[in-house]
C-alpha cells in the first residue's frame, strides 16, 4: 500500500513537473515572436540606414557632374593661331618690293578663283580687298563733303532770315522771298538763302517749354548767330517782338537801319514803326508793321499781325536789309 502510494506521488510531480515546463516552453514561445518582431524592426532600420547612406554619394556624384566646365571652353595656350592671321605670308611680303608684291597677290587671287563664277570672283574680290576699297572710298566721301560745305559755305548770300511763332509751317509760303525776291533782283546761283522757320518765343513762355516743338539746337543758336550778324531779318508776330527786344536779340531802327532808309520809314512810315519794350523796361522803336503788304499775306505765317525786326548791324546785313524793304514796300530805290 505504501508502494502504490509512492507511485502516485511519483506519477503527480511528473505530470506538475510536466505541465511547469509546458507553461515555461508556451511562455517562450510567445515571448519569441516579439523579440523577433523587434530585431526585424532593428533589420529594417538598419536596412534604411545603410540604404541611405548608399544614396547619398550618388546625389553628391550627381552633384559633382554638373559641375562642368563652361560650354566651348578652352585653353588659350591650347588654341591654335588663326588662319586668316596670315603671318608668314606678310613677312613674305615685307621682304619683296612693290612690284613683286603685286605680281604675288595677283597669282594668288588667280590660283585661289581658279574654277570660280564671275559672280563669285567678285564675292571673293570684294571680300579679300574690302579695307583696300573701302578706305579710299570714305576718304574720297570726306574730302567731298568738306569740299561742298567749303563752297557752299562761301556763296554770297542773297538774305538770311528767320520767321519766329509761326502757326503752320506747312502753310508758310517762302517762295514770296525765294522765288519772287529772288527774281525781283536777278539772282544767280552763285548766291544763298540762310533761313530758321521754326522758333517759338514768347514772354509767358520759358525757352525750354518752346523748344519742346521745335529743334532744341536752335534756341541755344539763335541769339548768338544774331550777336554775330548772321540774319538780316526776323519776321514775327507781336508777342514774339516783345520777348526779342526785352532778350536784346534785336536792335532798335536806329542802330539798324542804314540812315537814308531810316529817314524814309520815318517820314512816309511812321504810323508802321512800332514800339517794343527793352530790357529796361521802357519802349523804343523796334520794327515796322508790314501787315498789310502783300508779301505778309502771300507769307502767311499764320497771324495778323506780322512785324519786320532787325538784329544785325554790319554793313552787308544793312545792304540786304535795303534791299528786302524795297521789295516789300515798292520804295523804287536804285540799288
Amino acid at each position: 500500500m505504501s508502494n502504490s502510494k509512492k507511485k502516485k506521488k511519483k506519477n503527480n510531480h511528473t505530470s506538475a513537473t510536466s505541465n511547469v515546463q509546458a507553461k515555461k516552453q508556451t511562455a517562450v514561445q510567445t515571448a519569441k515572436p516579439a523579440k523577433a518582431q523587434n530585431i526585424e524592426t532593428k533589420q529594417e532600420t538598419v536596412n534604411t540606414q545603410a540604404a541611405v547612406e548608399k544614396k547619398e554619394p550618388v546625389k553628391v556624384q550627381t552633384i559633382e557632374n554638373k559641375q562642368e566646365p563652361p560650354h566651348e571652353f578652352k585653353d588659350p595656350r591650347k588654341v591654335p593661331p588663326k588662319e586668316d592671321l596670315k603671318i608668314e605670308d606678310k613677312l613674305e611680303f615685307a621682304t619683296m618690293s612693290r612690284k613683286e608684291r603685286r605680281a604675288a597677290k595677283r597669282k594668288r587671287l588667280k590660283e585661289t578663283t581658279e574654277g570660280m563664277t564671275l559672280v563669285q570672283k567678285l564675292q571673293y574680290f570684294l571680300y579679300a580687298y574690302k579695307m583696300e576699297i573701302l578706305l579710299p572710298l570714305i576718304v574720297i566721301i570726306a574730302i567731298s563733303l568738306i569740299v561742298v560745305a567749303f563752297f557752299r559755305g562761301n556763296k554770297p548770300i542773297a538774305l538770311s532770315y528767320a520767321v519766329v511763332n509761326c502757326e503752320d509751317l506747312e502753310a508758310l509760303d517762302t517762295s514770296v522771298i525765294e522765288a519772287d525776291y529772288w527774281n525781283y533782283y536777278g539772282f544767280d546761283d552763285n548766291y544763298q538763302f540762310q533761313k530758321v522757320l521754326d522758333l517759338k518765343y514768347d514772354p509767358s513762355i520759358s525757352t525750354n517749354e518752346a523748344s519742346k516743338d521745335a529743334e532744341s539746337g536752335n534756341y541755344i543758336a539763335f541769339p548768338t548767330l544774331c550777336d554775330e550778324n548772321y540774319y538780316d531779318i526776323i519776321i514775327t508776330n507781336k508777342r514774339g517782338l516783345e520777348y526779342l527786344s526785352e532778350s536784346s536779340i534785336i536792335h532798335t531802327l536806329g542802330e539798324a537801319l542804314p540812315s537814308d532808309l531810316y529817314d524814309i520809314f520815318t517820314a512816309d512810315y511812321n504810323d508802321q514803326i512800332t514800339t517794343s519794350p527793352a530790357y529796361t523796361g521802357k519802349s523804343a522803336p523796334y520794327a515796322i508793321n508790314i501787315s498789310d503788304t502783300d508779301f505778309a499775306k502771300k507769307l502767311n505765317p499764320g497771324y495778323n499781325d506780322v512785324y519786320i525786326c532787325f538784329p544785325g548791324v554790319s554793313e552787308d546785313n544793312q545792304k540786304r536789309v535795303k534791299q528786302i524793304c524795297n521789295f516789300i514796300f515798292d520804295l523804287g530805290l536804285e540799288l
